[in-house]
């Protein structure tokens, strides 16, 4: 793949880091343009997540010197489609940013996988990704963490992962989009995973009308 920097897609379809290895059903519901309903609770964790994003952003950017919100495009010519992201956080590596309600023991894969593309991306030998509890106040957790020996950080409430960048995942996330890009042609829904994701999704309402799992 390569880099583009230009904003016509030349009728490419068009992914998005974050959706990389999510579920397929998801992605293609937005590409078929389904309008997005967002249960209350989730545009909750929604805007403390942005808020997080922004106070945390802001130390990366004032005391270490990273881009915020940097935004790429990876093309694929042979595959017919592009992958869009936005960097929370980039240096000499990428750092992304995660706001969780409860914190995971290890980073998850899909996670992993989108910070492999800014890493492809930027041609980075490594990143982070940094999980952080969810709070109204995203100070009261910001201001226990210790940034003496960035970019490996610790704090209660707080868990860093360095990543090394792995080729394999990145193919195996070409193929996860091409498999919808499929679907997207073929005009039918390709399977969902059906997890306890289901929840969160916005388009919920379009798998289980009746509002039965």
């Amino acid at each position: 793949m390569s880099n583009n920097g230009s904003n016509e897609n030349d009728g490419f379809l068009e992914f998005y880091a974050s959706e990389a290895l999510t579920c397929p059903r998801r992605i293609y519901f937005r590409l078929k343009g389904y309008p997005e309903k967002w249960p209350e609770f989730v545009k909750v964790r929604l805007n403390q997540g942005i808020n997080t994003h922004n106070v945390l952003g802001e130390i990366l950017q004032k005391r270490f010197g990273f881009e915020l919100e940097k935004h790429l495009v990876l093309r694929s010519t042979r595959l017919g489609f592009e992958i869009h992201g936005r960097i929370d956080a980039i240096g000499d590596f990428p750092i992304e940013i995660k706001g969780k309600t409860s914190l995971p023991s290890k980073p998850y894969d899909y996670h992993m996988a989108q910070l492999n593309i800014y890493m492809r991306w930027a041609e980075a030998e490594y990143g982070y990704l940094y999980y952080i509890k969810l709070h109204d106040e995203p100070m009261k957790v910001i201001r226990k963490i210790d940034f003496s020996r960035f970019p490996i950080v610790k704090g209660p409430n707080f868990r860093a992962f360095e990543i090394p960048y792995d080729n394999r995942l990145f193919k195996e996330t070409l193929r996860h989009f091409y498999s919808v890009k499929k679907a997207y042609e073929r005009g039918k829904p390709p399977k969902g995973e059906y997890s306890y994701m289901c929840k969160f999704c916005p388009y919920r309402y379009l798998c289980y009308p009746d509002g039965d799992e």
